[in-house]
């Protein structure tokens, strides 16, 4: 049984099966028809005598066998001729004594009759004969029976069966060898695929099967495993950047908490000292709660384990909503906030996500815009898509790092959004909003002009 689980064996006996029943209906059909042609040609050699002897026989309206003689030919000495008058009567009969055949009135009276029949007869060797009636003037004046041996046609029977016999299963123990053989060649590339398989692991990922393959199912499976592998590996590189990088945001106020604690105990500090470390801790301990929640958020969208509470929404309104909550933030700093209206645009949406999507749009714009500067904020509708556009005038966005501003932990300037209470997360959790909806982010900037977001959203 455990031989039956190779692809190859099962392969190459499916092969020699129908292969099998392929040339057994084949050799049947051989033998039908050579067996079909053999015995047609019989009875024309049988018409043909009958008709020769008839010729031969006619006098006017009588049968006259005076001079009867028959012409030689191949199969002379295997058969007999006989000649019946109009009365039934024989009047001419060669068989002797190798091929006495015996009477038959029934044959001789429907051949006078003017009907033909045709009888298989064993007389030591098998024989076939033909009665046949004798016509002259358009009456039947007599019956000729003639008889040729069957000899021919069985032994060229038993010739085609040993060759079957032989030929049949020898075709087979060679189509078995040709079928393993090709289904070895076929199947060679899998079983390096497999080879190459087993030596990947989580903790190597870099190898590629790279098989120079056609563009058939076995070089598309292939290509298929290594994409797969290839993604694998980018999964797998980003968990264990995300893993370090979690590690060290969260290290980061643990070790703050820490020396400021260790510090306050040791010596003796008045209250106002102490109260100072608290709000120190305090404001670590807001900022790991920060980091936990967006890990936590984006963990659960990541396991869409986070349901849209859907509903239809004024999109205007929840700008001017957003814009309110932080509108204090940009006023301490002195930066002031445009809305430009777009007009009533209402989408269906998750009013909580998308308030916390254009809420962290609107921080990072704060967070990035110098004193004295502005923030614009708009909202439109084109071709059936909503689209919210946040712009400000901070340093923006070199070239270079646009391509991975919405990654995880990325930050552009490290130091300046740690100071800021940044953790490199609210981005990735904008874009995972947008894309929650059917909708994108993009980033866009001016270098030294501002940064640019524009999230479009489908109004349905």
């Amino acid at each position: 049984m455990a031989l039956l689980r190779s692809i190859r064996v099962r392969l190459t006996l499916w092969f020699v099966f129908l292969l099998a029943i392929t040339l057994a209906i084949f050799c049947a059909a051989l033998y039908l028809a050579l067996r079909h042609n053999l015995n047609s040609s019989l009875n024309d050699s049988l018409e043909s005598r009958a008709e020769i002897v008839a010729g031969l026989v006619v006098d006017v309206d009588h049968v006259d066998v005076a001079e009867l003689t028959i012409p030689g030919d191949p199969v002379e000495g295997e058969e007999f001729v006989r000649v019946f008058d109009s009365s039934g009567n024989l009047v001419f009969d060669n068989s002797g004594e190798k091929f006495r055949p015996p009477d038959d009135p029934a044959a001789v009276s429907a051949a006078l009759s003017g009907s033909r029949t045709r009888t298989n007869l064993d007389l030591g060797p098998e024989l076939r004969a033909l009665t046949a009636p004798i016509h002259a003037n358009g009456q039947v004046i007599g019956a000729v029976e003639v008889g040729l041996s069957t000899d021919d046609v069985h032994s060229t029977l038993r010739t085609l069966l040993i060759i079957i016999a032989v030929t049949y299963p020898l075709a087979l123990v060679i189509a078995s060898g040709g079928g393993v053989f090709l289904a070895g060649r076929a199947l060679s590339p899998i079983d390096g695929l497999t080879r190459t398989a087993r030596r990947i692991s989580a903790a190597d990922l870099s190898r590629r099967l790279d098989m120079r393959l056609p563009d058939d199912e076995v070089g598309r499976l292939a290509r298929t495993f290594d994409e797969m592998i290839a993604r694998l590996d980018d999964a797998f590189r980003r968990q264990r950047q995300f893993t370090a990088d979690a590690s060290h945001e969260l290290r980061t106020p643990l070790t703050a908490i820490k020396g400021q604690t260790e510090v306050a105990l040791q010596r003796d500090r008045d209250p106002a000292e102490y109260r100072s470390v608290l709000r120190n801790v305090n404001t670590e301990v807001d900022r790991m709660i920060r980091l936990v929640s967006s890990l936590l958020t984006l963990a659960r969208a990541d396991a869409h384990q986070v349901p849209l509470a859907k509903e239809d929404i004024s999109l205007g309104a929840l700008v001017s909503d957003a814009a309110d909550q932080v509108r204090s933030a940009a006023d301490n700093k002195g930066v002031s906030m445009r809305l430009r209206n777009g007009g009533e645009t209402r989408v269906t949406a998750d009013q909580d996500l998308l308030l916390q999507l254009i809420l962290n749009l609107l921080d990072n714009a704060v967070k990035h815009t110098p004193s004295g500067g502005s923030i614009d904020v708009s909202w439109s509708k084109a071709d059936g898509q909503a689209k919210v556009v946040v712009s400000d005038e901070g340093p923006g966005i070199p070239t270079e790092h646009l391509p991975r501003i919405f990654d995880r932990f990325y930050r552009v300037d490290k130091a300046r959004s740690r100071e800021g209470g940044g953790v490199g997360l609210g981005l990735s959790i904008c874009r995972w909003i947008a894309q929650a909806h059917g909708g994108t982010i993009q980033a866009d900037n001016a270098p030294g002009q501002g940064a640019t977001f524009t999230v479009h959203l489908p109004i349905n």
